[in-house]
């Protein structure tokens, strides 16, 4: 293999595993599928070290050492391209395409087509209907939940277009919540404000993030699994701190 082809190859499995990682797969599953990619092309003597937000990588590959290093500035939970990159992995590692090949598939994945506008709607309207019920709100409460589920949703669109980070989008989101939710029920559109808001808040629990975390712990990727539940931590407080604030401001759910 020559030199300019094999840097070609490695540069590109790295991006393989970025494009895992930022999707939400974990950590371990990540060096590991790196390492693979690695040795199906010939390469000898790789080590991958991974955390949620950074990929380190060297292997010896086409007569000289090769390392490399990604950094993820904003990750995105998107379980479809997951599952579409760990099949162009194993695809990858059976039949071992050349570099341009292996490019353009993965830019194929890259580019796997996400949810409409309408159809992220109706899924954020479905769950906080669905929760609201579930925590015990009437018909009324579960149809306000579902409107301001619809809203947060643009909160999120808001807070990716101001390049706002999780945490704030969910600050921003919770905050919007309350305030919605204790007005619903002051106008009288609604009966229980802490039901809409629990049902809103549902939409933003991070629960990918400490599942990711315990299977961290449980792989022995003791860092990676701190950094993990670090992170849903955060988030969860900052869950916490955009509704109370805004419910101290106004006086409560009455």
């Amino acid at each position: 293999m020559e030199a300019r082809e094999a840097e070609a190859i490695f540069q590109t499995i790295l991006d393989v595993g970025v494009t895992m990682l930022k999707s939400g797969g974990e950590v371990y599953r990540v060096e590991d599928t790196i390492c693979r990619l690695i040795r199906a092309y010939g390469g000898e003597n790789p080590h991958v070290f991974a955390i949620p937000s950074h990929i380190v990588a060297t292997a010896e590959m086409g007569g000289r050492e090769m390392t490399s290093s990604r950094r993820l500035m904003a990750p995105c939970i998107n379980l479809e391209m997951l599952d579409r990159v760990n099949d162009l992995a194993r695809h990858v590692c059976r039949e071992t395409p050349d570099a341009k090949t292996m490019r353009a598939r993965l830019e194929a994945v890259e580019a796997t087509p996400t949810y409409t506008l309408w159809q992220k709607m109706f899924i954020y309207a479905l769950v906080a209907f669905s929760f609201t019920l579930f925590f015990g709100g009437n018909l009324a409460d579960a149809i306000a939940s579902a409107l301001i589920g619809v809203v947060m949703l643009f909160c999120a669109r808001l807070s990716h277009t101001l390049r706002g980070n999780t945490l704030f989008n969910d600050i921003l989101s919770a905050a919007v919540a309350a305030a919605l939710a204790v007005t619903s029920v002051r106008l009288g559109l609604a009966a229980d404000a802490d039901k809409i808001i629990i049902g809103n808040v549902m939409l933003l629990i991070p629960g990918v993030e400490l599942v990711n975390g315990m299977r961290d712990f449980i792989a022995g990727d003791i860092q990676a699994g701190l950094m993990h539940v670090a992170e849903a931590l955060f988030l969860a407080i900052g869950i916490a701190v955009g509704a109370a604030g805004v419910l101290t401001i106004l006086g409560g759910v009455a």
